[in-house]
């Protein structure tokens, strides 16, 4: 039967910050499982809501290149990050920050309530977006032409914000999401959520725990570990805008001392005889000059390619944390629901199986375990990057002190020349353009010090993340196909 179309409302479905959702669907769309706080903010009932196309909360003034840009990653293989404006059933509105992933066999969704600034950037951006859609649309541009405008247009919204690739974009949002989110958590817990009423190990292991109990301590120990990694996050991000920052002004250096060392050459010129030594000089800062120039291509682009590689490095940790947290959020909803004797929608689970909690913790903890491998290349390409960038960085270093040791030789040479003001000056100005390079170059190695101790301690955090997960599966085994009242009670 048809669905009636919905007409959207300005009122907003309210979303508390601690609340994350979590569904499923096919390799089509199709909605096959979704937790509670699904059916509670779209508003649907349960059973109106699985076997239906997941567009059937899509809110009108979302822009159809960015479901596009969705569809295109996931069928690649690739989880995304997007800002989603979806629409309730009764036309009130809710937005996301939905990380989408591939499964075996279709895909899995984690949406959190965003705050951050990068949300309000996209409030601004879409807009522009479904205009585009829509003019084109009104001119008779087909449904296929207009995403492919709207998508050109987006790019280059992007790159006005200082966003070289939709990648650079959804790294960073999500990420600074979860930073905004934690900060809200901690205004009003004092503490991390997997710390919020934690279940005691050794309290546990007094009795026998059942599996739903087993299932939440793995899944708190999950959480803290991903979270203690998550945390190293800041020093990657301080290295990719101190990269970013050192990139451009080593660029500038390089071309500052090429036109300097033509000056120094031009005034040698101008004194005759007298210039032949400052000559001689001037010939050796104009080679060593366009040796740094060399240098310095050679390190922009690797300051580029390790600035991506920490981009996906910060995602892929932000996304481990981020779907961990769902799986004890939905454990522990499990396990305070195992009590609960509602009637079991028996109709219901037998069309619709994969809604069985077990099943909707297995899809939780098979994304999880997807992100967990994916982060240990992601890791090591860093890694490899950073020895690339570290090499580079030698070299710009070494070029630099021997155009200070010219540099000096220059300055000696122009106090010679005590009447000539402006050749002192210029060689003032060469020693100091050295000397501030050196000293960037240098906080730039402290940087890179810093994380990589912190790569090698994540690395090691990789194997207890994975043993803990272990665990995890070895309690949602034993949950087995739980009481179907459960499954009932957590999304009725």
């Amino acid at each position: 039967m048809a669905r009636t179309k919905v007409q959207p409302r300005d009122t907003e479905v309210p979303f508390k910050a601690e609340d994350l959702i979590f569904s499923t669907t096919d390799n089509k769309g199709f909605i096959r499982s979704a937790d509670e706080v699904f059916v509670q903010m779209s508003r649907y009932p349960l059973t109106d809501m699985l076997g239906q196309p997941h567009s059937m909360v899509r809110h009108p003034a979302m822009p159809r290149c960015v479901f596009q840009l969705l569809w295109d990653y996931i069928k690649d293989g690739k989880p995304i990050g997007a800002y989603v404006k979806n629409m309730a059933s009764d036309g009130s509105y809710y937005n996301v920050f939905a990380l989408v992933s591939p499964l075996t066999d279709g895909y899995l969704s984690v949406r959190l309530k965003p705050t951050s600034k990068f949300f309000h950037a996209a409030h601004k951006i879409y807009p522009q977006l479904l205009a585009c859609e829509n003019n084109l649309a009104n001119e008779g541009k087909t449904t296929a032409q207009c995403i492919v405008e709207s998508s050109k247009l987006l790019g280059t919204l992007l790159k006005e914000s200082g966003f070289e690739s939709y990648d650079a974009f959804m790294y960073a949002a999500l990420e600074e999401e979860m930073r905004s989110r934690d900060e809200q958590i901690h205004q009003t817990y004092r503490c991390n959520l997997w710390e919020l009423n934690a279940l005691s190990p050794s309290q546990v292991m007094r009795g026998k725990p059942d599996a739903a109990t087993l299932s939440v301590l793995h899944a708190e120990r999950s959480c803290n570990i991903a979270g203690k990694t998550f945390e190293r996050v800041s020093s990657l991000l301080a290295l990719q805008a101190s990269l970013n920052k050192n990139a451009r002004a080593i660029m500038r250096v390089a071309d500052t001392l090429g036109m300097s060392s033509i000056n120094v050459s031009l005034e040698a010129t101008r004194l005759g005889e007298h210039g032949r030594c400052l000559s001689v000089i001037a010939s050796h800062l104009g080679e060593t000059s366009q040796t740094i120039s060399t240098l310095a291509d050679s390190l922009q682009n690797q300051i580029e390619v390790t600035s991506v590689s920490l981009g996906s490095a910060v995602f892929r940790l932000a996304s481990t944390r981020l779907q961990t947290e769902t799986m004890l959020a939905f454990s522990r909803k499990i396990r305070s629901a195992s009590a609960d004797a509602q009637a079991t929608p028996e109709d219901v689970l037998s069309k619709f199986p994969r809604q069985q909690v077990g099943s909707m913790l297995g899809d939780l903890q098979y994304s999880i375990e997807q992100m967990c491998e994916s982060l240990r290349p992601t890791v090591t390409s860093l890694i490899q990057d950073m020895r690339r960038l570290e090499t580079d960085i030698t070299n710009v270093k070494r070029a630099m002190l021997t155009l200070r040791f010219a540099q000096l030789g220059g300055k000696i040479e122009s106090s010679r020349l005590s009447d000539d003001a402006a050749v002192i000056t210029l060689i003032e100005s060469i020693g100091t353009e050295i000397v501030n390079t050196v000293s960037q170059i240098s906080e730039l190695e402290s940087d890179m010090l810093i994380v990589g101790s912190d790569l090698k301690a994540t690395y090691r955090q990789f194997d207890d993340l994975a043993a803990s997960l272990t665990k995890s599966k070895e309690a949602q085994f034993k949950l087995g196909q739980p009481d179907k009242h459960v499954s009932h009670s957590l999304a009725a």
